[in-house]
């Protein structure tokens, strides 16, 4: 099928659910943070119901590390990752008053432990601050971009390659008139038959 016809058939769910991240509000701004350490090389469901089990308990190591253990890959480290995220939020959240999504992205993940450009664009999607300049390149992304020849196989990703083939997307989603926010959660769906976070 080609994927005009997908985005028509899937567009109101995904103008849905972009709606809600833009609405969530600032005190829930956190544990979306939290959400994007906890999910490089793991289960986005696992890892959501680990926050919220999180949230019923105090923030102490012992009892996230004991948490993370049977939800989340690197449970170790993202235990620290996210102590540490707790510990210097009021100065994280100040610098989520800046403008522009790029800049913002990129501060993020110079500055926040445990995540890098792909977890820091998909947070400010998740809180409706990406304003369809970010790509989340994980593997289903990169793989559907492989698919539709928007970009070679097998890249690896740093700093360079992540800001090139995110400028890819971004013209292919000018060529194809699908928001990139919008391409993001299609290409989700296409790959998972849901659209999840």
């Amino acid at each position: 099928m080609r994927l005009s016809e997908e985005y028509k058939k899937h567009r109101k769910e995904i103008e849905s659910r972009l709606k809600e991240f833009s609405s969530i509000k600032d005190k829930n701004y956190l544990r979306e943070l939290m959400f994007c350490i906890l999910t490089p090389q793991s289960n986005a469901e696992k890892c959501w119901q680990a926050i919220q089990e999180l949230e019923k308990c105090q923030l102490e190591e012992k009892k996230v590390k004991e948490c993370l253990k049977t939800k989340t890959r690197f449970y170790k480290n993202k235990t620290r990752y996210l102590l540490e995220a707790n510990q210097n939020w009021s100065k994280i959240k100040e610098n989520l008053e800046k403008e522009n999504p790029i800049e913002l992205r990129n501060w993020l993940a110079n500055n926040v432990k445990g995540i890098g450009l792909k977890e820091s664009s998909h947070f400010l999607r998740n809180i409706g601050k990406s304003k369809n300049q970010l790509a989340i390149l994980d593997r289903h992304i990169l793989r559907q971009l492989e698919k539709l020849n928007v970009i070679s196989k097998k890249t690896t990703l740093n700093k360079k390659t992540y800001t090139e083939l995110e400028q890819k997307m971004k013209n292919f989603s000018k060529k194809v008139n699908i928001p990139l926010d919008h391409l993001d959660l299609l290409f989700w769906k296409i790959e998972s038959g849901r659209i999840f976070k």
